[in-house]
């Protein structure tokens, strides 16, 4: 048998949408093992909190065995190279995503080398779906689940 395949699909998650988790269900078809990495971005000020995040996905994806959640603080080829990962999932929703995501393989790959980041397109039902609209939706007292944005916000 071989070796078993682990890839890390990294985010925010704020929160974890349906979009996220139809990129986490492909990656679980492509590999053996696939972490979902809460992870930290100094760029961005968080609407919960990392654990209701971890929270999310792990309702989101409880009916996927190979998947599991864990959260990080830090660089994410610091936690691919402490636990030996070699591939990063990305999704893409469009043409500005797919530029920034390939300057961060560029840059993941020059800080770790050997580094692969698989990139999979967003399903046309999913484009219009993020994390930023969901928020949104909830600081006017909308429901981001009744607008088809994500399953669950209770964790």
């Amino acid at each position: 048998m071989g070796e078993l395949k682990t890839a890390v699909f990294a985010g925010s998650f704020d929160p974890f949408t349906i979009g996220h988790k139809d990129i986490a269900e492909r990656a679980c078809k492509i590999f053996d093992k696939l972490i979902i990495l809460i992870a930290s971005n100094v760029n961005k000020n968080t609407h919960f909190s990392a654990q209701e995040r971890a929270e999310f996905a792990i309702k989101a994806m409880a009916d996927v065995p190979q998947s599991s959640v864990e959260i990080w603080d830090g660089l994410t080829v610091d936690y691919l190279k402490k636990n030996n990962i070699k591939f990063l999932v990305r999704g893409v929703r469009r043409g500005s995503d797919l530029e920034m995501e390939q300057a961060v393989a560029w840059n993941n790959a020059k800080l770790l080398p050997g580094t692969e980041t698989v990139l999979l397109s967003s399903k046309p039902e999913h484009l219009s779906v993020s994390s930023s609209l969901v928020r949104e939706l909830l600081k006017f007292g909308q429901d981001p689940i009744a607008h088809g944005q994500c399953e669950s916000l209770i964790p």
